[in-house]
């Protein structure tokens, strides 16, 4: 897929490229837009004029969260189908299996957590130092064989490396509750086919088991955009994956961002949070926090103040982090301080010459020290006037916000808002 068109917000549709104007001049017509989930662009041309598109082509597309991917891929083994199976879902981005005769011959993925790089690290075959070392001199698709050569792996480690990374691939697909898959009538490029070829079905029956295992977690965990906080810290009890994760938990980052950061797939993430859940460790909530959610302590009394300041900075760092999906980060925030800097959005002495950080917030500890010098001048409710000057910065961050992010988005930053802002009260 190369061709890519642009939809604007008026419904505008235009290519990207040149490349993309003959594509698009090849299917002039009339066309009925299907409704599809919002990952999917589906439209039919009225009336049907039929005919054989050339290979490759896509004979195949649905939604991952309407239709079990389990389900076609146990069909396409019976019926020994030849082709591949590309799935793309939120934060994963691209995997693809490759099938010849119903049986799975190689497997890719965009998720860095499924390099063959990785799989040597977590399975132990080999040392991050040694990987890293292979890699500045190899490319990644020849570091396992880098690695046999060097005397760091033998050959069967290599092999049972590379049943590891396909099975995981091949997993995570079917595994995936949202987002879209394409079904490709292809030959098999050497990119997909590796020397490992392994049974569907054995393989559909461990992820059937993945699948009974996932659901167990879904019920206190149920989608992997969870934020997940410390709620105590690690006393010596968690094993070396739960005490990495749980040093990750920072209330600020989803499982899906702790799947990333510590090179897991987005299961095994989910694993070791449920466990962590389990002991008592961590917490989840359906949005960031700025500090631990329960304590397992009695924590003193939070200056109505500072809980003010935490909160809208929780709000700020929400709205940067909506901008940052749409690669607009750095100019959002250059605009915002230079609003702050110019004085355009509050002329409350707290907050002249703070700045908002890399991750959006206010600094919190200069912020209450201003608060606390300027407090006897701020009349006779001095939290609320500190309320309504951050109330102030919000609004100008959700409005620049608004005029870079899609409508959808929008709306789902705005709720997540609302609920951050619920905690204060009236």
């Amino acid at each position: 897929m190369t061709a890519r068109f642009t939809i604007d917000a008026r419904g505008g549709l235009k290519p990207d490229s040149t490349e993309a104007l003959p594509e698009l001049a090849q299917r002039a017509g009339r066309y009925l837009l299907a409704p599809t989930a919002p990952d999917l662009f589906c439209a039919l041309r009225s009336p049907v004029q039929g005919g054989r598109a050339p290979r490759p082509r896509v004979v195949l597309v649905g939604d991952a969260s309407g239709f079990p991917v389990s389900d076609l891929i146990a069909f396409l083994s019976q019926s020994r189908w030849s082709g591949v199976l590309r799935v793309h879902t939120p934060g994963g981005g691209e995997r693809s299996v490759a099938l010849k005769d119903g049986d799975v011959r190689g497997a890719s993925s965009e998720d860095p957590a499924d390099r063959l790089s990785e799989v040597l690290v977590r399975l132990g075959h080999a040392s991050r130092a040694s990987v890293e070392e292979a890699l500045r001199e190899v490319p990644p698709s020849r570091v396992g064989r880098a690695l046999v050569d060097r005397g760091v792996l033998q050959a069967h480690q290599l092999w049972a490396a590379v049943s590891h990374q396909l099975s995981d691939i091949f997993h995570a697909i079917v595994l995936a509750k949202e987002g879209v898959f394409m079904l490709v009538d292809q030959d098999l490029d050497e990119r997909l086919q590796s020397a490992v070829q392994l049974s569907t079905q054995s393989l559909l029956m461990d992820a059937i088991r993945k699948i009974d295992e996932l659901a167990h977690f879904r019920g206190r965990i149920p989608h992997g955009r969870m934020y997940v906080a410390k709620r105590r810290p690690s006393d010596g009890k968690l094993h070396p994956d739960e005490d990495r994760m749980l040093g990750l938990a920072s209330g600020r980052s989803t499982i899906l961002d702790l799947a990333r950061s510590a090179k897991l797939s987005e299961f095994e993430a989910t694993r070791i949070v449920f466990r962590l859940l389990e002991g008592g460790y961590a917490v989840v909530s359906e949005v960031p926090t700025a500090e631990v959610e329960r304590p397992a302590a009695p924590a003193p009394a939070v200056d109505p103040a500072a809980r003010v300041v935490r909160t809208f900075n929780a709000i700020f760092a929400e709205v940067l982090g909506e901008v940052q999906r749409e690669g607009q980060g750095e100019a959002f925030l250059h605009a915002a301080n230079a609003a702050l800097a110019g004085q355009a959005l509050t002329d409350l002495s707290v907050l002249r010459g703070l700045q908002l950080g890399p991750d959006g917030t206010l600094p919190e500890r200069a912020l209450l020290g201003a608060f606390a010098r300027a407090r006897p001048s701020l009349g006779s409710e001095p939290v609320a006037t500190l309320r309504h000057a951050l109330s102030d910065v919000m609004f100008f961050l959700l409005f620049q916000a608004g005029e870079l992010l899609e409508s959808r988005a929008d709306e789902d930053l705005a709720r997540r808002v609302k609920e951050l802002l619920a905690a204060l009260g009236d």
